[in-house]
């Protein structure tokens, strides 16, 4: 059980830090502007603070588990760093798994689709030259203070087009543009059973392991799912966009 008591007094305690943070570089660029700031020089330092929230983010998401284990909370955090890419990976692609693997998650259910997708995440983290993570970060920074205190949902995340971008970078580089789409296949194949051996501590033949026919098909409708929900995605924006009447 956590030593820190549950209340208001965690959200406090990280307004008065991050006032601080602010105040503290407001002095310092008051000091070098000899004592005096323009309007101009303090909307192009806010602009300064709220650019730099992605780069502070491991603050932000160790305050939020503070709080979570100070109110006892063992809700999931799927948009934490580690887990933001397996988490839209999934939210795009999960029919295709339902297709592709129905004997693993038939019989051991939403946890092996958690690993699933934790394992196309370390695959791409691994094998593709590109920071998804660290992009799909700011992207969801950059939401997160469009909607100030707003909750933020994954639809959200995929409405926004940095983050359709992003995922369909991913998408192409880690499973599409290759020259030989069998050998990426067993590699994904074989990336898979190595971290469901690691996450279930299994030797051998088991149930959780895919095979390479299984990963050819869910490579194959896990793009097609992808652009599928980003048109969708795109489709419900611009329902919901505001119209503009002629004058």
């Amino acid at each position: 059980m956590s030593d820190e008591l549950p209340g208001p007094h965690h959200c406090i305690g990280t307004a008065r830090a991050v006032t601080e943070l602010v105040f503290r570089g407001l002095r310092a660029e008051c000091a070098a502007s000899g004592g005096t700031m323009s309007l101009v020089e303090i909307e192009n330092f806010y602009s300064r603070i709220i650019d730099s929230f992605s780069s502070g983010f491991d603050l932000f998401e160790l305050r939020h588990s503070r709080c979570m284990d100070a109110s006892l909370s063992r809700a999931a955090m799927p948009f934490a760093r580690s887990k933001i890419l397996a988490t839209l990976l999934r939210a795009c692609g999960e029919k295709s798994a339902d297709a592709a693997f129905s004997v693993q998650i038939g019989r051991l259910g939403v946890e092996w689709i958690d690993q699933l997708f934790g394992a196309l995440a370390h695959y791409v983290r691994r094998h593709v030259a590109f920071d998804f993570e660290a992009r799909l970060i700011t992207a969801y920074v950059d939401t997160a203070t469009m909607n100030k205190a707003m909750p933020l949902t994954i639809d959200e995340l995929l409405r926004q087009t940095a983050v359709q971008n992003i995922l369909l970078d991913c998408v192409t580089e880690a499973f599409e543009r290759h020259d030989a789409p069998e050998l990426v296949t067993r590699a994904v194949c074989d990336s898979i059973n190595e971290f469901m051996t690691e996450q279930r501590g299994i030797e051998g033949p088991h149930v959780c392991k895919v095979t390479e026919s299984e990963s050819s098909r869910f490579l194959t409708l896990l793009p097609r799912q992808l652009r599928a929900t980003i048109n969708v995605m795109t489709s419900v924006e611009s329902a919901t966009a505001p119209s503009i009447s002629a004058a």
